[in-house]
Parts: C-alpha cells; structure tokens; sequence
C-alpha cells in the first residue's frame, strides 16, 4: 500500500531548535533475531546514554511469506530507559510481501508505516529529531512524512544500498521508480550515514549532495564483555564457523564445497579441521546449503545472539562471504563480529569494501566470488599455518582501534548534535 502525502499538513518548526528526543524509526528491532535487529538496538543502546530515546518498530508476527526469528536474548539487553513502540504490521493477507516480490512496492513493511502514520499524534507528542535506518525502506517513508508532518529534523541511516540494491537483476526496470523514493527521502533529510565512503560517493554523485551532508559510520556491534584469555577453541581439531543469514546474498555453501574438496584431496585433514554452521533453517537453508552438509560439517541451528558470539570467540577462523559485485560496498556485520572477538578471517568477496578492510588490515585471507578451488587452499593454509593465525589476530587489535562501536556512536552523536544546535 503506498502512502500519499500531497494533501500534508506541515507544522512549524520547533522554535528553540534544540532537542533532547530521538524518534528512532527501526522497524526491526529485538525480539527480531539478527541482521539489522542487533544493529538498531546496539545504537539506540548506547545513544541513550546521551539523548531521550523513543524507538518505533514492528510488533513481531509469525509467519507469512517472509518471516524472521525470536530471539528474546536480545529484547533482554536493551536499556530500560528507551521507549519502544511496537505497531502492529496488518500482513493484509500477505498482498504487501507479494506486491514486494514482483517489485510494485520498495519495502514488504509498508502497512507498518500506514499504522504507524494513523497513529503519529500518539507517538510523535513533543518535538525532537527523527533518525531513521535503512533496512527497512519504510523506516525512511514514515520518518520522511513525519519530519513534514510535524516539522522534526530528519537524520538518514543507510545500512545498506536502496536503490542499488533493490534494482538488481530482473529489477533494474524499477530503477528509475527505486530512485525517486531514495531521491524524496535524501533531499528532506538534514544529515545522512552511510557504511562505507563508497556508497557516500555513490550517493554524492547520484543526487548532486554536499559531501559535509554525508558522514560515513561503519557497522556496529554490541560491546562484548568476554573472557580476555587466550584463544583455545578445541584441543583436538581447528574449526572454521558460519554464524548469520542464510540467503543468495551471502551464499555460504560455497564454504561446505571448499571443504569437501580440501578433504578429498588431503584425508588427513578431516580430522584436523572442521565446520560449524549457526543460523536459521531458511528456504534458502533446506534447498541450497543442508545439502552440502557431510562429514566434518556441524549445522547447530539459531542460537542466541550471546552463544553465537561465544562460538565465534572459540573457534579458530571465522567466515564470511557476499554472492556478487553489486554487494561490493557492504561491510557485514559478521566482519566486525570477527575484529572485535580476533577471530582470524577467511572469506569469498567481491572488490569492495570489505575486502579492502581484511586485506589493508591484513587481518585474514580473501578469495573471488565463486572461486571453491581458492577457498579451499586458503583453508588449508590457515589450518597448517599456525603463525599465520596469530599474525592475523594481533593484526585485529589495531583494526579495532579504528572499528570499534564506541568511535562509531560517537559519529551519530555528533551528528545529533550537529542537527539540534
């Protein structure tokens, strides 16, 4: 269902133009398990320790044709102080997720943002800033029509890339359809972040922007309080562990494939080195992965967020990897999940900013998109290479240095205040 806004009434600006509340516009936010849900509640987290912070999201629902995990170890964490509003999405029969997937509409969240706009007088009671995050597109309609609305400054997050991603493939006829939300949203917006200095120049040249009204603000993770001691993952054999979506996006059974063929070739390491895989069993999971699953390859299901990071701190290398070149700009979150626990690095990527990161920090070893043959020796050359290993978790101390959540909050912060003052 698409929103019209000709017939907007727009208030006044708040006069003082200062402000001390944060409208937090994240429709995926704890309980929903991972991805941006873990994000959106470790920045509205830690900018509570500075701003009134009033968070409006999705009343999680089973089912449906897209649907996402619970985890409550997440909704556990957020701060007693923020207020979350969670608004009921009306599914409306599942139409919104099939107008989605054929393409009519950006975002599969849009009755969402239709129930939150009904309910704007009730939610939007005093002024303060808007800040909105990307995905999900409708988190950036309603905080654009709210900021009209009420005349609130608008603060854009994109974690991603709208139109550059949502016109991929058979998409691209949409592109020009894509564009004019983004173009709508980016233009009313006061200040704009991004993940990577390549999307920020995307956009600048995309839409003619000032570069001061971008900041670049790479991807957090919650703040870990784990055991400082030294890495000992299993005595008896090495693991390698795949922690996240399980999706065409990232692809990775392309791990399983370079593991059998290590195996095939070198028996011995069989028992020297093993896979853990840790996420939900999706379509995707059943009809791409489960298959590749053999000897030497665990599935250990969802887990929550804490156990999952714990994993990740006992194993021995960790993995990532993204399908194609149009994903070149992200940097997923598992890659700062892997610098914050020194978790040596072995990943299929394409150019892009991610890979830069690994590579110019030195922290792990990097193969072309589909390239199996290449993952299998760069496995191989981690599990007989201890010095290696070690090499590329010191390296991670000073990635840390310039990746940690805090220096990133600190972004937001300023831009925040920036907004108000």
């Amino acid at each position: 269902m698409v929103m019209s806004y000709s017939k907007l009434t727009i208030l006044p600006k708040n006069k003082s133009n200062t402000y001390h509340k944060i409208y937090f516009i994240a429709g995926c936010f704890p309980p929903f398990g991972r991805g941006n849900s873990i994000t959106n509640s470790c920045i509205a987290n830690h900018l509570s320790k500075y701003f009134s912070i009033d968070v409006v999201c999705i009343d999680r629902k089973d089912g449906g044709l897209i649907s996402y995990q619970e985890d409550q170890s997440l909704k556990k964490s957020i701060n007693p102080k923020i207020k979350v509003n969670r608004i009921n999405a009306s599914d409306r029969f599942g139409l919104n997720q099939i107008f989605y997937i054929i393409g009519f509409l950006p975002c599969y969240f849009m009755n969402w943002a239709l129930n939150v706009w009904r309910k704007k007088d009730l939610l939007f009671t005093e002024p303060g800033i808007v800040f909105a995050v990307y995905p999900v597109f409708s988190d950036l309609i309603i905080a654009y029509l709210i900021s009209r609305r009420f005349g609130y400054p608008l603060l854009v997050d994109f974690r991603d890339d709208f139109s550059g991603v949502m016109s991929r493939g058979w998409r691209k006829i949409f592109l020009p359809y894509y564009r004019l939300w983004e173009k709508t949203v980016i233009k009313k917006a006061d200040k704009i972040s991004v993940t990577t200095e390549d999307l920020k120049n995307d956009l600048i040249s995309r839409y003619t922007l000032k570069s001061d009204k971008i900041t670049v603000v790479y991807n957090v993770v919650p703040t870990l309080s784990l055991s400082k001691q030294t890495r000992q993952g299993n005595k008896n054999f090495l693991s390698v562990v795949y922690a996240g979506a399980m999706s065409r996006v990232q692809k990775p059974e392309i791990l399983l494939k370079a593991y059998k063929k290590l195996v095939s070739r070198n028996i011995d390491l069989k028992d020297i080195l093993k896979v853990e895989f840790y996420g939900p069993e999706s379509p995707y999971f059943r009809h791409k992965i489960q298959k590749y699953i053999v000897e030497g390859c665990h599935f250990g299901g969802f887990l929550p967020q804490a156990e999952v990071i714990q994993r990740v701190k006992n194993a021995d290398i960790g993995f990532l990897s993204l399908s194609e070149s149009t994903y070149a700009y992200a940097t997923p979150t598992k890659l700062f999940d892997y610098i914050q626990t020194s978790t040596p690095i072995i990943a299929c990527l394409p150019k892009g900013a991610a890979r830069d990161i690994i590579e110019n920090y030195q922290i792990g070893l990097v193969v072309d998109v589909d390239d199996e043959n290449g993952l299998s020796e760069a496995l191989q050359d981690l599990a007989e290479n201890s010095e290696l290993r070690m090499v590329f978790a010191d390296n991670m101390k000073h990635a840390l240095a310039d990746f940690d959540t805090e220096s990133q909050i600190v972004k937001w912060k300023k831009l925040l205040e920036d907004i108000s003052n």
